[in-house]
């Protein structure tokens, strides 16, 4: 008998969530300052998997995703900076940074409004951080979403120490991030 009421929550449970599964790429640019002159750089993640749990009505309630970065792919299209910054973020002991998606719909999307907010967990050398990026240019069109992410990284919070150049020269703490994301459903 117990053995009958669990197996039936289980199969109640599964018909009122379903879990779609979507791949995702971005491509990343990141803009800082120094005392001499604003620079950038970008990446590519790679590819990543986004589940996507849905209530029983189709409603999004849940998104998990983990994308990663290599630090080694960074680049800022100077050879002497890009052996810097890789430096400054030991690249040979933490090679990647990961960002970890793990939030309700509700702490994305109010209502029907287009999402707002995106809740991530930064892991950069070896440290976990937790920020809120803002999403903007939300599309949603069958099959495939694409958004952009904004957030802003400061680089004393992420223990990133930059030596300074000839004494004088010294890069600011705010690193500016922002991500164009795209997202396809898997097929069923």
């Amino acid at each position: 008998m117990k053995f009958s009421l669990c197996l039936l929550c289980l199969m109640a449970g599964s018909v009122l969530a379903d879990t779609t599964q979507w791949s995702g790429t971005s491509q990343i640019s990141f803009d800082g300052t120094s005392t001499l002159h604003d620079w950038g750089g970008k990446v590519a993640t790679k590819p990543f998997a986004t589940a996507v749990t849905t209530d029983a009505a189709g409603n999004p309630t849940r998104v998990e995703a983990t994308v990663s970065v290599e630090v080694a792919k960074m680049d800022t299209a100077e050879a002497k900076r890009d052996e810097n910054m890789r430096k400054a973020m030991q690249a040979a002991a933490h090679p990647l940074i990961t960002g970890v998606i793990d939030a309700p719909f509700t702490a994305i999307r109010q209502g029907e409004a287009a999402p707002a907010t995106l809740p991530l967990k930064l892991t950069m050398l070896g440290k976990t951080q937790t920020l809120t990026g803002r999403i903007s240019n939300w599309k949603h069109r069958g099959d495939k979403a694409t958004f952009d992410l904004d957030f802003d990284l400061s680089l004393k919070k992420s223990d990133i120490k930059v030596p300074s150049v000839l004494l004088f020269i010294r890069v600011g703490d705010t690193i500016k991030v922002h991500a164009a994301v795209s997202l396809k459903r898997n097929p069923s």
